[in-house]
Order: C-alpha cells, then sequence, then structure tokens
C-alpha cells in the first residue's frame, strides 16, 4: 500500500507516461489500495465500547393467518441501547417471492414502530407508532395498496403492565385502548423518550409564575371518590371499536381498564377492571393473608373484576369457551442465525426449497478478536456440583496469570452453554467482552437460589458459589489472586456490596443499579414515577411494598414491624466492615432509588474510605444512552488501572 501511493505521488513518473498507460496504471493502483482496505478492514481489532450501538437486532416475527406473508420488526442502532424504547422499522416478507421489503414511514418524526396485528383474512394489518413526543398511534396497511394510512385521532395508551395494543374483531374492525382525551402523558415510553420531562416542565411553570411546582399523593382510601372527583379518572382509559371502512369510533368501555383481549372467536372482549379504583382502595387491603406468590400483584396491577362484552356493541356477554384456534403447520419458517464470521442473518426455509437470506446486519463483527469461553465444573461450599464460566482476553497465552472480574447475581445457576451476555450481538452496558479486551478475564459464577426469598438477600450466604469457583481458577495458575475484582447490577450491585462486608479478598468493586439499605428501599419512590412520567407513584410504591411483604425479598412485615429482617440483609449497616475500594453506578431514574448509593457513597466518604459514585442523569436500571456508555467505559477502565493496577 506504501508503494502505491508512493507512485501514485511521484510527478515524475506519472507526467512521462502516455494517457493510456497512466489510465491502467492508476486502475491498478486503485485495485491495490481497495485491496489493502480490505485486507486493513479484516484484520482482527478488539471490541470497543462504541460497538455497543453498531449491533443490528431482528425484533418479534409476525406471520399472517394463511402464513403467505410474514412481518419482522427491525430495530435501527441509534444513541440508545435500551430495548424498550422501539425503534424499529416494519418490513414484509413475501414467502412466494422471497422478498423482504420495508412498510414502515421514513421520517425523523418518529422514534420507531412496532405492534403487528394480521387481520383475519391476511390481507391487511395494523402497527404503532411512537413519535418523538412519546405518542402511540396507530396505521392500517392494506396489502392491496401498499402503502400505510395512519388512523387519525387514536392516541393509545401506554402502561407499566399495560403495553399499547391493537386487536383486530373483524376483517373491518379493530380495538384499541386510548388515553382519555386531555389526560397528562405518561407510560414506561413517555419516560423512556422524553427523559423525565414533568419535573423540568413543574419548575418552567413555577418560574413564569403561571402555577405552583407540586404534586399531592394522598392516603384516604375509599373516602376519595366522594370527595374528589378527579381521583375518579386517574389511571381512567377507553376501549373503543374502530371501523376501518368508514372510521367511525364506538366506545365499548371506560374506566380503570386493563388487559383487554379477545375470545377465540373474536366476538367477546374481556378485560380487567378495577373496582374500586387503586388511588381509591385502602393500601391495607392490597395485604390481606391470602396475599402470597405471584398473584399478590394481580390487584394493584389490572385490578379483581374480569369484565366480558361484545365486541362490536359494548354489550355484556357470557364469559366465552376458553378453547383456543389449533395453529396450522407452517409452510414457511423464519430463522435468525447469528455468528462472529457472517453476522446476523434472517433467513427463509421453504418446504423442498434452498433456505434464502433476506437479510444480513452485524458484518463489522468479523472484524472482532473474540474472547475465548471455557465451561468449568466445581463444588460450592457445601458441597453442591455448580458450573462456572470463564471468559479469556483475546490472545490468552496459556500459563499467564490474568486480572480477573467476577461478575455475580444471585439465584443465577450457570449452565452447559455459555451465557447469553459473552455473545458480541448483545447489546449490554457492561459487556463482559469489552472487559476482556482491556486484557481482563471474566468469571461467571453459579449462585444457587436459596430455599427461602428472604435468603437471597442474606449477606452470609452470598459466598457460597463464588469463592470455590475463585479458588479453583487461582489454583490453575490462571487467575491473579492479588488481582481479583468484583461486578454486579441490581441485585448483583446488593451482592456486590453483601460480599465487601464479608471479605477483603477482592482488591476492588464495582456495583452497578445497587441496593443497600432495604428498609429505606421500602419506602423510597421509584425514580421513574417519582413525578409521574411513567405512571401513578402509588401504584408503584404498592407493588414495592408487596415485593418486601409478600413476594421478592421475603421479609413478611414492614420495616417496623420487623426490623431486624432488614437491617441484617442491608450492606449499609455492616459498612464499617468495608475495605475495599468501591464505585458505585447509578441512573438518578432508576426504580431503584438513587438515594440507595447515595447512603453507601456518604458512609464511606464519612470514614475516609475510597469510595466513588457515578450519577447518570435521566438514566434508569441500566446505562443506555451513546455518550454514557462511553463515559462509563472511560471511567470503568481508570477505576480499574488505579484501585487494581498491573504488576
Amino acid at each position: 500500500m506504501y508503494l502505491a501511493v508512493a507512485l501514485c505521488s511521484n510527478p515524475s513518473l506519472s507526467d512521462d507516461m502516455p494517457t493510456f498507460g497512466r489510465s491502467r496504471f492508476l486502475l491498478i493502483v486503485s485495485l491495490l489500495l481497495l485491496a489493502a482496505a480490505r485486507e486493513a478492514q479484516a484484520q482482527p481489532r478488539l471490541m470497543r465500547p462504541d460497538d455497543l450501538f453498531r449491533i443490528e437486532r431482528v425484533g418479534p416475527i409476525t406471520w399472517s393467518p394463511d402464513r403467505h406473508r410474514a412481518t419482522v420488526e427491525m430495530p435501527r442502532p441509534g444513541r440508545w441501547i435500551d430495548p424498550g424504547i422501539p425503534t424499529a422499522a416494519i418490513a414484509v416478507v413475501d414467502v412466494a417471492t422471497a422478498k423482504l421489503r420495508t412498510i414502515s414511514p421514513s421520517s425523523a418524526e418518529f422514534v420507531g414502530f412496532f405492534g403487528v396485528s394480521w387481520s383475519p383474512d391476511a390481507q391487511r394489518l395494523l402497527f404503532l407508532s411512537v413519535d418523538t413526543n412519546a405518542v402511540v398511534r396507530p396505521w392500517l396497511w392494506d396489502a392491496a395498496k401498499g402503502k400505510p394510512v395512519l388512523l387519525p385521532g387514536l392516541e393509545l395508551k401506554d402502561a407499566l403492565v399495560d403495553p399499547p395494543v391493537a386487536l383486530w374483531s373483524d376483517d373491518d374492525h379493530a380495538l384499541f385502548m386510548l388515553r382519555e382525551n386531555g389526560a397528562k402523558g405518561d407510560g414506561p415510553l413517555y419516560f423512556k423518550i422524553n427523559r423525565g420531562r414533568n419535573v423540568a416542565d413543574r419548575w418552567a411553570e413555577a418560574r413564569r409564575g403561571s402555577r405552583a411546582a407540586v404534586s399531592v399523593f394522598d392516603s384516604r382510601g375509599a373516602m376519595a371518590l366522594a370527595s374528589d372527583s378527579a381521583t375518579t379518572t386517574i389511571g381512567t382509559s377507553r376501549i373503543v371499536s374502530v371501523d376501518l371502512r368508514t372510521r367511525a369510533t364506538m366506545v365499548l368501555a371506560r374506566g380503570a381498564l386493563h388487559r383487554p383481549q379477545l375470545s377465540a372467536d373474536r366476538r367477546t372482549l374481556i378485560f380487567r377492571r378495577e373496582s374500586p379504583p387503586l388511588a381509591a382502595a385502602p393500601a391495607s387491603s392490597f395485604f390481606g393473608p391470602d396475599a402470597r406468590g405471584e398473584s399478590t400483584y394481580d390487584r394493584p396491577n389490572w385490578g379483581t373484576e374480569t369484565v366480558y362484552v361484545d365486541s362490536r356493541t359494548g354489550a355484556p356477554a357470557i364469559p366465552p369457551d376458553s378453547a383456543r384456534r389449533a395453529a396450522g403447520s407452517p409452510a414457511a419458517t423464519l430463522r435468525i442465525v447469528s455468528d462472529m464470521a457472517q453476522g446476523t442473518r434472517l433467513m427463509l426455509g421453504r418446504p423442498g426449497q434452498a433456505d434464502v437470506q433476506l437479510w444480513n446486519g452485524n458484518q463489522w463483527a468479523r472484524t472482532i478478536a473474540e474472547g475465548r469461553a471455557e465451561r468449568i465444573a466445581y463444588a460450592s461450599v457445601t458441597g453442591q456440583p455448580l458450573t462456572g464460566w470463564f471468559l479469556y482476553p483475546p490472545g490468552y497465552v496459556a500459563g499467564q496469570k490474568l486480572p480477573v472480574v467476577t461478575v455475580v447475581y444471585p439465584g443465577v445457576l450457570q449452565g452447559q452453554t455459555a451465557p447469553s451476555a459473552l455473545s458480541v450481538f448483545t447489546a449490554n452496558f457492561e459487556h463482559p467482552q469489552l472487559f476482556a479486551a482491556l486484557g481482563y478475564g471474566v468469571l461467571f459464577p453459579s449462585m444457587p437460589e436459596p430455599a427461602t426469598p428472604l435468603a437471597s438477600h442474606a449477606l452470609d450466604s452470598l459466598a457460597l458459589g463464588v469463592f470455590p469457583l475463585l479458588d479453583t481458577l487461582i489454583a490453575r495458575g490462571i487467575a491473579d489472586s492479588a488481582r481479583i475484582a468484583l461486578l454486579g447490577q441490581s441485585a448483583g450491585g446488593h451482592a456486590t456490596l453483601g460480599l465487601i462486608t464479608q471479605t477483603n479478598r477482592f482488591r476492588t468493586a464495582v456495583a452497578s443499579a445497587s441496593y443497600s439499605d432495604l428498609a429505606s428501599l421500602y419506602g423510597t419512590f421509584y425514580g421513574q414515577y417519582r413525578y409521574g412520567d411513567a405512571g401513578s407513584a402509588q401504584r408503584a410504591q404498592l407493588l414495592r411494598m408487596l415485593q418486601f411483604e409478600r413476594g421478592y425479598f421475603g421479609a413478611d412485615a414492614p420495616p417496623w414491624e420487623a426490623p431486624e429482617r432488614y437491617r441484617d440483609n442491608s450492606p449499609l449497616w455492616h459498612v464499617a466492615a468495608v475495605h475495599t475500594p468501591v464505585m458505585l453506578v447509578h441512573g438518578d431514574a432508576d426504580f431503584i432509588p438513587v438515594q440507595q448509593a447515595e447512603e453507601f457513597f456518604s458512609a464511606l466518604y464519612r470514614q475516609d474510605k475510597r469510595v466513588r459514585f457515578v450519577r447518570y442523569t435521566g438514566e434508569e436500571h441500566t446505562i443506555s444512552a451513546r455518550e454514557n456508555v462511553l463515559d462509563l467505559w472511560q471511567r470503568l477502565e481508570a477505576w480499574l488501572r488505579e484501585t487494581m493496577p498491573p504488576r
């Protein structure tokens, strides 16, 4: 390549050359340059944090009833790696012609499209769009016309347990659950796209002097219905039937409605209703003696009343036969194949014909030098047979002792296949392959689920599956015993903080989205619900309390009735024993409140112990914005070099 450039830049060679010869010479040089560029592109390289934002995925696939067509949601890489933001385009596969074509509009006005539903006759489909203001609207596509049409005047509701949905009651009528007219925007998509807009809007109104910047939460329960008419509209919505020929709209039901679905014959609309609405029900009524297990969450999520109405008129109907239509045998298949050599491919399979490749993405992955994973059999402290996985850095030389990042998450049992987190095609903000690219081995131990829920947060049992695998790796001469780091996210963050209160064998630690004080976690609002962006703060808080008293945390009582259960399993109350440097990473809109990291930081700071608190504005449970992820990886690399420096 250097020779070719030198020849091109030598005027004495080109000036004396005939025109034909010069053209031929330049063609040869161009081919040499192209070949050199391809060779350079094909050279293996280490994975970089910005590669996370190049990952192309294939989303949900929805077949038409006759299996002649299918839709594919094709998420587009962008500024976020949050899968909860629908950035997809909608493409249609025609089985007969083996062609894939995009049908959704291409406009900067829309964040993306999702939620496909085919008509019973397989000739039309509905899909949903979400725009830059987080408004969700339905579109109609007709196979005979080819161009989708926006259905005007319909803004679909989006809620924590009620994602937007479109239902076909027959070939000409569709059902939608809409927000009430004039209702303030909220819902998971509203928060994810606007990133905590409500508090900024309220401050702006207060500065203008137009209204007070105030939120009010009340415990009046059933009294609210009689004394405050506004309470009866909280969380309300409408289920409507739309005639797709005339665009006429009929309201089938209104109120605090959830989970609309159709019977097998499409004649009956079935939905759940809060009775009374959650805002008007005493909180204690959700904690009765029968409130146990997963069904505990049904009432605050959806209410207890199941309603059946005619899907065309809204008239009361009898419960339908629960039998479902039998699925026909597939005449064609779509499958997704990913590998480092060819990237990600969408393949169409048809009986008696060779598979056809419809789409090929992630070809950049061919250039990545991937770390190698090894499965390791070992036993826990109690003798239970377990499996762990170890990711070697690219180019590892046998006999070299490695610094190791140990990734923990309580309740995880590693299996015979490598964890999906190791795949280059997984958009994980703490991607193991990125640690491997920095020269670290990455260890994934098993952490068996305890017999009781409360024990899952017992600090003294966290190490049972972790230490034996570390000891195995050290005994094999692979891990440098003086350079072992600890990493955990969410419950893994709690485990990280809990482990460093039990041992000093880790040289450094990173805990993201962690919780440190179970008592304050019980009573602190979810970050994205605090100002109503994602939905009702009281509904979210009721779910949190149920998690502690009846579900995941297994405390069986509130903190004031069983304070020792909360304190014994809270790393904050054992912080005097911490001597490991720790970096705390948290989004300020996380449903694990950012105050959990603030408390742990304050406790270590007060003791002059090494701690760093990194807070990202507008981020939820995972860090997903491109600028924030790239910033985090600079900080992770610097932190590990400082607290666990090379020998």
